[in-house]
């Protein structure tokens, strides 16, 4: 009988061999195909926090691109803007854009009323707002035609008038509800400022004399002479509201003013804007200005400087401007009080002597140092 003849062993290794590599060859065909599937489609499954870095990029990226890029022009415009909570949309904004504090570390355009057309649209802004007088006009046109959103604001300047800007400010930059609030607070503390105010001046009305203030707010001094604040100006607005006379009341918005015309209203009380006193004796000089030196305000120096944002800017900050002007419209009641006093006792006085009655009393009236202030 036949024996049948085995393989070697060497053959068998040689043939488990080869079915190894083969094995191990259809492995990685077939994982490469799977790879290849499952990249292909969605992955719910594996490496999820991939995906989700992927999406939280996107979304990231498509906010970016979807937040409005603002140029803010006019001191006002880039306080409510702050005020609204959206000082990070800011990318630039004028010379005169100085508060709060992280408006003065983007980029400056130079002055409002002249910023250049390459200069905004080197920040490339989706949005330009400015206060009125934002310009020239010819910028403002080619911008727009650039395809950015620019509004300038030409509001009345009182507290209606900067009601309607934070309002409309709060849409374009949705703020809606913080524009609502920030209305109501502002008119919350306007009011209580005249109340404060109208009972203040009550306690003067037994004093015999008008209780009303005659005011005058300076802008600008120079050899042509003073540039007042006339109609339709802030200040104005803050004299009405207080129910104080502005004397320059017949002009309209910054005129100069020939000193005859001050010296003959008697201004009480002088305000005058912090750009432009310079020095430590600028409010001194101010009060020995030839204008102003003879009358009952620089008699007594009743010469207030005021912050310009607030003095002539339509500012979040309307209420502080106006309780800085009743306190020292209040001041002023108080010395013509005093005055009364003193005319009355020296008055008492005179008769006194010249009946014989003592002729030791001493008339000496030092009125005119008092209420010094700066």
């Amino acid at each position: 009988m036949a024996k049948t003849k085995l393989p070697s062993l060497v053959s068998t290794k040689k043939v488990l061999h080869r079915l190894s590599v083969i094995s191990v060859f259809w492995c990685l065909c077939s994982g490469g195909v799977y790879a290849a599937a499952t990249s292909s489609a969605p992955n719910t499954h594996t490496a999820p926090n991939t995906h989700t870095a992927l999406s939280a990029s996107s979304v990231h990226e498509n906010q970016q691109a979807d937040t409005p890029r603002i140029i803010a022009a006019g001191g006002s415009v880039t306080e409510i803007i702050y005020a609204l909570g959206r000082g990070d949309w800011v990318v630039a904004t004028d010379s005169t854009s100085m508060f709060p504090a992280a408006a003065t570390e983007v980029t400056k355009l130079g002055y409002f009323r002249q910023l250049s057309t390459e200069g905004v649209l080197a920040q490339q802004p989706s949005l330009l707002l400015g206060a009125s007088a934002t310009g020239p006009e010819p910028m403002l046109e080619q911008v727009a035609k650039a395809g950015v959103d620019v509004h300038v604001y030409h509001v009345s300047k009182d507290i209606d008038g900067l009601s309607e800007m934070v309002l409309d400010i709060g849409h374009r930059v949705s703020a809606v509800e913080k524009a609502e609030q920030l209305v109501t607070d502002l008119h919350r503390q306007v009011d209580v400022q005249q109340r404060q105010y109208s009972e203040a001046i009550a306690s003067y009305v037994s004093t015999g004399y008008p209780n009303t203030i005659s005011a005058l707010f300076v802008v600008a001094n120079n050899d042509r002479g003073i540039t007042v604040a006339g109609a339709k100006t802030v200040p104005q607005a803050l004299f009405d509201t207080l129910g104080m006379t502005n004397i320059a009341s017949d002009l309209v918005g910054y005129k100069l003013m020939d000193a005859e015309s001050v010296l003959a209203r008697n201004p009480d009380v002088v305000f005058a804007a912090g750009h432009m006193l310079h020095g430590k004796n600028a409010l001194n000089s101010l009060c020995s200005h030839h204008a102003i030196a003879t009358t009952f305000a620089g008699q007594h120096c009743l010469v207030k400087a005021m912050d310009s944002s607030i003095g002539l800017g339509l500012s979040p900050r309307f209420a502080i401007a106006l309780k800085a002007v009743a306190e020292h419209g209040l001041r002023v009641l108080s010395l013509k009080a005093a005055n009364t006093v003193m005319q009355e006792s020296a008055s008492q006085v005179h008769i006194a002597q010249s009946t014989g009655l003592d002729k030791n009393t001493n008339t000496d009236n030092n009125s005119h140092d008092m209420g010094r202030f700066e």
